[in-house]
């Protein structure tokens, strides 16, 4: 299976999804650290953009291929080491959680959380040394954000060396310097000048959906850009209170084509 990306998608059959399910269920009771903001509530996209507006410079670190990257010899020494779990106890979890005894599947409703308790301890270990210069570090799933006065080069490869160390790849291509007077992309939120705003990307793709809309020929299906429309509005008004009435505006004018089976 493929997701809208492109990229592969691997879904467990229902009773595997339930039991993948209450794994993370257990797991998100485990309260988590300040530095993560994906899967915990009253956290989101925004609460971590938000930790990096600030007069300093930031590193953007991406691991390339998390989930399958997060080996099942990752997961079984979470269970058997972290969890405390008997040996033979900590391989049949291992198994289960893992796609074909290998590594975390994408799109597994428990990869995202069990991925980040299997490499915490890098994590903490990053944080550590972030906080202990001043500065704050987010994790969102696989995206991880520093802040801090002084971040340069030596610092992105020392989290390079980091990142290794735990058998994961840093993604050299995502990962770098961002100068403290340029405009940063975190999580989908721009931020530039102590501001936050939503990228000119999101404004252009609304706008593109709008012409798309308009011109469409008299009978032409237009529910799948109706629906793409709304989620970039949605998006936006997240992030800037203003477009609100806009994103709720539009909804109720193409409430029946929104709440259609797609």
């Amino acid at each position: 299976m493929w997701d809208q990306d492109g990229r592969s998608v691997q879904a467990a059959r229902p009773l595997l999804r339930k039991i993948h399910a209450r794994v993370a269920t257990l797991l998100r009771r485990v309260a988590p650290p300040s530095y993560r903001h994906s899967g915990v509530r009253e956290r989101a996209f925004i609460s971590n953009a938000s930790q990096h507006v600030g007069p300093h410079a930031s590193l953007k670190l991406d691991i390339s291929k998390f989930y399958p990257s997060t080996s099942i010899h990752h997961v079984w020494k979470f269970f058997a080491l972290t969890m405390r779990c008997a040996h033979d106890v900590a391989a049949i979890l291992a198994a289960i959680c893992c796609y074909q005894r290998r590594h975390l599947p994408t799109g597994g409703v428990h990869s995202e959380v069990l991925a980040f308790f299997c490499h915490k301890g890098m994590l903490d270990s990053l944080n550590d040394r972030v906080t202990s210069r001043g500065g704050v570090m987010t994790v969102y799933v696989d995206d991880i954000v520093v802040t801090m006065p002084g971040a340069c080069e030596s610092d992105l490869r020392w989290a390079e060396r980091l990142i290794s160390h735990a058998r994961l790849t840093m993604n050299a291509r995502k990962s770098r310097v961002i100068h403290a007077s340029k405009e940063k992309l975190v999580t989908g939120v721009r931020i530039y000048r102590g501001e936050v705003s939503a990228p000119s990307g999101q404004h252009l793709k609304v706008k593109t959906l709008h012409h798309a809309i308009a011109t469409a020929p008299a009978g032409q299906d237009v529910g799948h850009y109706i629906r793409s429309l709304q989620g970039h509005l949605d998006h936006i008004a997240q992030i800037d209170p203003k477009f609100l009435g806009r994103a709720k505006g539009h909804r109720a004018k193409n409430r029946k084509v929104l709440v259609a089976p797609r």
